[in-house]
């Protein structure tokens, strides 16, 4: 049996977007086959903090997210670890990720923000890089 990947979805931002990014990430962790991958919920929210996310899917998508069920995390830039960093009460809490899936939109998303952490982690990443992004935000 393959072992399940576990799939940061990254959602939220800062950008003029947010809502759209909410709703299109509910509909991606909704249709993400459960028996191939695990999703961990990132969110960014609009003034740009970010939070391991791990309520009902439901409330992504209503934008009430960010009330509960939140715990502040990072990216590691550590390129040995490949993980995200939940900073729990009674700790560190170290989640090994296999992929990035930015569902983000606008700015400091598909702009190549994003794109450029994950590839400075070494993390794989779900749809263009850092220049090809940082070239189509550029219109």
């Amino acid at each position: 049996m393959m072992k399940k990947k576990t799939v940061a979805v990254l959602f939220g931002g800062g950008s003029s977007e947010y809502s759209v990014s909410l709703e299109s990430a509910s509909g991606v962790i909704r249709h993400m086959d459960k028996d191939r991958f695990t999703p961990v919920l990132l969110g960014i929210t609009q003034q740009g903090d970010w939070y391991c996310f791990t309520g009902d899917t439901d409330r992504i998508a209503d934008g009430t997210w960010t009330s509960s069920d939140c715990a502040p995390a990072a990216i590691s830039p550590d390129r040995s670890r490949r993980e995200l960093l939940v900073f729990r009460k009674d700790g560190t809490q170290h989640i090994p990720l296999d992929v990035v899936f930015p569902v983000l939109h606008g700015r400091n998303g598909e702009d190549g923000t994003v794109q450029g952490l994950c590839e400075l982690a070494g993390i794989p990443l779900a749809g263009c890089g850092t220049l090809s992004s940082a070239l189509c935000m550029d219109k």
